[in-house]
């Protein structure tokens, strides 16, 4: 059994390239599934990707590394369910200092079991490029020591979303990234592209991934600092409505939270939805650039139930996220057409980290 450990920041699409390994590796008859990570508990992500048919667990309320014992319990569960050729386990987009706190532990305390442990790094290209050029990247300063720790950290640095860059500056993210950091496997892709997740597919599968792994050294005051910065929000919205404008009505309700956010300039880590009507399902995200990813959904349809999940990561104060999630709600309850009902909510901002091992 391999275990790939992906890490990287919020909103750098680790899901997505992860959902669509998984689906390569399965229809080449390849016994692949995930564990997923995250502070909350209450996520787009795991929904999303068992959706998939993909094999799916969770460690929830908090990270791998603080959690090693759940972590652990969860890949028994796997191998006793699926006994996977391969696992993907996503950490939570905040974590950094990986390869002390959950690899070298894999590797002491599970070494009759687990082949190989590899670990992949994931950076918005665009954001790289920002920190190539030294420009100064949108979140706090102890935020920004997170995200850049996480990249000296990469053993298989993925470069995703290249295809959002203008070919100038392709050019620059892969001869600047190819010059600072020529001791990383450097990938440039494209994860919504089965072609370049299959050249990352490639890349775990070479021998020579069974390497030194290299712990680095981690102010923790800072990066507790950094997680301490962000807010977590998570919950269910049911919208009822007795007409087929409901479907509008919760779009609008995605497109004015994220305006306002923006609008408020409160840098966003990630924000994802996961529509649901009708026995269809329909995910929404947005990430630090701003960009959406809609996955297809179309406002137009008859529904007159819809269930929402929001996750949201920003840079802002727990109590002021959960403000704006409320103001919009309470406009849209003024129309009176609908009853929107919110359930399961949890507003915070991460603990210290305090992880279960470290193997310098």
């Amino acid at each position: 059994m391999k275990v790939h450990l992906v890490g990287g920041f919020l909103g750098s699409g680790k899901t997505t390239a992860i959902t669509n390994s998984s689906r390569v590796l399965l229809n080449k008859g390849i016994k692949t599934s995930v564990i997923t990570n995250d502070q909350g508990n209450y996520l787009v992500d795991t929904l999303f990707i068992s959706q998939a048919e993909i094999g799916t667990e969770e460690v929830s309320g908090g990270c791998f590394c603080c959690n090693y014992d759940e972590f652990n319990s969860k890949i028994d569960t796997l191998k006793g369910d699926v006994n996977p050729d391969v696992i993907f386990a996503e950490t939570v987009g905040s974590c950094t200092d990986l390869i002390a706190t959950v690899l070298k532990p894999l590797l002491t305390y599970r070494d009759s079991d687990i082949e190989e442990v590899t670990f992949s790094s994931f950076v918005d290209s665009r954001l790289l490029l920002m920190h190539l050029l030294k420009i100064e990247l949108p979140f706090s300063s102890e935020t920004n020591y997170i995200w850049e720790k996480q990249v000296e950290e990469a053993e298989i640095l993925v470069v995703n979303k290249f295809d959002l860059l203008s070919p100038e500056e392709s050019i620059t993210v892969k001869s600047e990234a190819k010059r600072i950091y020529p001791s990383k496997k450097l990938l440039f892709q494209n994860s919504l592209s089965s072609a370049s997740v299959l050249d990352w597919i490639n890349v775990l599968n070479q021998p020579g991934n069974a390497m030194e792994h290299n712990s680095i050294e981690v102010d923790y005051a800072i990066y507790g600092a950094g997680e301490a910065n962000l807010a977590w929000l998570d919950e269910e919205i049911e919208f009822n409505g007795n007409d087929n404008t409901i479907l509008k009505i919760v779009s609008d309700f995605i497109d004015n939270l994220s305006n306002t956010i923006i609008a408020e300039e409160l840098p966003i880590g990630h924000l994802k939805f996961l529509l649901t009507h009708s026995n269809t399902s329909h995910k929404i995200s947005f990430t630090t650039l701003a960009e959406k990813n809609r996955q297809g959904f179309d406002t137009v349809g008859e529904a007159r139930t819809v269930h929402l999940i929001v996750n949201a990561r920003i840079q802002s104060s727990p109590e002021k996220l959960r403000q704006l999630v409320v103001d919009e709600i309470n406009r849209l309850n003024s129309v009176g057409s609908i009853t929107i009902q919110e359930k399961c909510v949890s507003c915070f901002s991460p603990g210290f980290p305090n992880p279960t091992h470290r193997i310098a």
